[in-house]
């Protein structure tokens, strides 16, 4: 009976034993990269341009602890040509127009490698034309102009080759950025597109947007001289002032409103200019005395 006993329970007792470990054993980790994904197989001019992702895992997710020792393996038409980089780009050899040439990447790290699918691409008479553009910026904005397109116009800003994702894109003559800042520098580059067809790249065109256009003047200015010096103006039309400047003869004075209480008795010449966002100002509006008092203790 105790024999019994003894052999129910030992089960019972190994299941406290494997508590907790009776989950899927987890894979072996692997050492091969990640294959790479073909990204982007265009032709620019006459030479297909060819773009992949970086490799920097493993391919079960985990980063690779030397990622400078991969390379990959460029395979064209199938091993006919083989060409190695360290880049994940590859500007080919020239096209011919009916030309099919298909391409694998395959990611080599250590004696382990992993590929890509293949993706392949038919030559077409390059286009020739490359963009006229002239470029003209002002306050928050910058008009690019292009002479005669004949096809659609890729605008790239702030890019370095190879340039895949176009900043915009557009058809006509015109394009306006908006999406801009005063004061920063801008550099942008252009080329004529059919589909997967890339014209040449024009030359980089460099632009700064600023608010170079003086705001109106105050539409009044009005002085009392007595008992002490006080001017006061009607508010310039323009949207963007954010305050005035107020000259009596030599001294200089600020007003983020629309009168100004100095004290004493105004000497000289009384001058009112609006200030705008950038600092421009204003052509002067000259103050009209007038015979009724008044007093204020600031411009604000």
């Amino acid at each position: 009976m105790k024999r019994l006993l003894v052999l129910t329970i030992i089960p019972f007792l190994f299941s406290f034993s494997t508590c907790g470990h009776r989950g899927n054993p987890l894979p072996p980790l692997t050492k091969k990269p990640a294959p790479p994904k073909v990204a982007y197989l265009v032709q620019t001019y006459d030479r297909p341009l060819l773009v992949w992702s970086k490799v920097t895992t493993y391919e079960d997710g985990r980063k690779l602890p030397n990622p400078r020792k991969l390379y990959y393996e460029v395979f064209i038409n199938f091993g006919k040509r083989v060409v190695k980089t360290k880049r994940n780009y590859l500007v080919d050899q020239p096209i011919k127009a009916g030309e099919k040439r298909c391409y694998k990447v395959v990611a080599v790290y250590g004696r382990e490698k992993s590929e890509s699918d293949v993706k392949c691409l038919v030559g077409k008479n390059p286009i020739y034309s490359v963009p006229k553009v002239s470029l003209t910026s002002g306050d928050g904005f910058v008009r690019v102009e292009v002479e005669n397109p004949g096809y659609r116009v890729e605008v790239f800003r702030n890019q370095e080759f190879p340039l895949v994702k176009p900043y915009a894109v557009f058809s006509g003559s015109f394009f306006l950025d908006r999406n801009v800042k005063n004061g920063k520098k801008y550099v942008y580059t252009f080329r004529f597109a059919k589909g997967n067809l890339k014209g040449r790249e024009t030359q980089t065109f460099t632009a700064v947007p600023i608010d170079n256009v003086p705001p109106l003047p105050p539409k009044s200015v009005f002085l009392i001289k007595k008992p002490a010096c006080t001017v006061f103006w009607e508010p310039s039309p323009s949207g963007d002032v954010v305050k005035y400047l107020v000259r009596i003869g030599k001294r200089e004075f600020e007003a983020n409103g629309i009168y100004l209480f100095v004290g004493g008795r105004c000497s000289g010449t009384v001058k009112v200019f609006a200030v705008d966002k950038a600092g421009n100002l204003s052509k002067p509006k000259l103050g009209e005395v007038v015979g009724e008092e008044s007093s204020s203790s600031n411009g604000k």
